[in-house]
């Protein structure tokens, strides 16, 4: 009968030669539990079933789509018009969320970090009155479930920024950082005009002429509203303009009234509510024959 050799350099002993026996003989009988040679092939006791594997729940997705800046917040003032919100020496950072459904359930906790603080984000609801915000991403976003809320100070005095929440963060770009850095500033309004009269059906071109009269750079927001013809009141718009320290800008916003005859509703009026008060302009229609 031939002799059993691996790797040996000489002749095994006798007890070598029993060792390799037993070990033969286990695995003729498949009594072993794994590979003796270390593979990783297991079997399972006789007579019993395989432990069971559980699968990791996988983390939140949770994207930050769009972050903006601003001074004061446009939203609904009354159920049928705008204005804004906010004091002098706070700002806000208001970023729009991308979440799976589960994280729409569980409602991610979200946080704004600087150099050396944390601000927990605000309810919306703690600043405005309605669940609407004005001029974010689009003329009029209705909902505000999308959007998270962090109210800091002005100057908020940072480096970097960053909106974290528990498995990741987005940084805000060095603009939106210098932003924020800004010191409040002050504006007064230099016109707020339109024509005396337009035609019915013919375009009417309202002006905004504002100027800062501060020492640092800043963003005049507003909300434009709209009443008449034919409405009792409406909001239009919400209006943010970038003004450098000591300059002015003009801002332009058009509408078409609708034909009207002469018995009807013929004439209108802008009014934009802003930090420091309101402004009117007023616009007669002469009916389009």
């Amino acid at each position: 009968m031939p002799k059993l050799l691996i790797g040996f350099e000489q002749m095994p002993s006798r007890r070598d030669v029993l060792g390799f026996g037993s070990v033969t003989l286990a695995l003729l009988a498949g009594c072993t539990s794994g590979s003796p040679f270390g593979g990783d092939t297991q079997q399972s006791p006789s007579g019993t079933e395989p432990a069971e594997t559980t699968t990791p729940t996988p983390a939140p997705h949770v994207q930050v789509s769009s972050v903006s800046v601003a001074p004061s917040l446009v939203s609904m003032n009354s159920p049928d018009s705008i204005g804004t919100y906010g004091d002098r020496d706070k700002q806000f950072v208001i970023a729009r969320i991308e979440t799976d459904e589960q994280t729409k359930r569980g409602r991610e906790t979200f946080s704004v970090a600087t150099d050396g603080e944390t601000y927990d984000s605000t309810p919306v609801r703690d600043v405005v009155r309605h669940r609407s915000l004005w001029g974010v991403d689009s003329p009029a976003d209705r909902s505000i479930d999308d959007f998270v809320l962090f109210r800091v100070p002005k100057p908020l005095d940072a480096e970097s920024v960053t909106i974290q929440w528990s498995n990741g963060e987005h940084r805000l770009n060095d603009e939106q950082v210098s932003r924020l850095n800004r010191p409040p500033t002050t504006f007064e309004v230099r016109e707020f005009s339109a024509p005396d009269t337009v035609t019915s059906g013919t375009e009417s071109t309202l002006t905004l002429t504002v100027e800062n009269v501060g020492s640092a750079d800043g963003t005049f927001v507003a909300g434009l509203n709209r009443s008449g013809p034919q409405t009792a009141y409406m909001p239009s718009t919400a209006i943010s303009i970038e003004v450098d320290a000591g300059a002015t800008a003009t801002w332009t916003h058009s509408y078409t009234p609708p034909v009207v005859s002469r018995d009807g509703d013929i004439s209108f009026q802008f009014v934009m509510n802003w930090r420091d008060g309101d402004e009117r302009a007023s616009v007669s229609l002469e009916p389009n024959e």
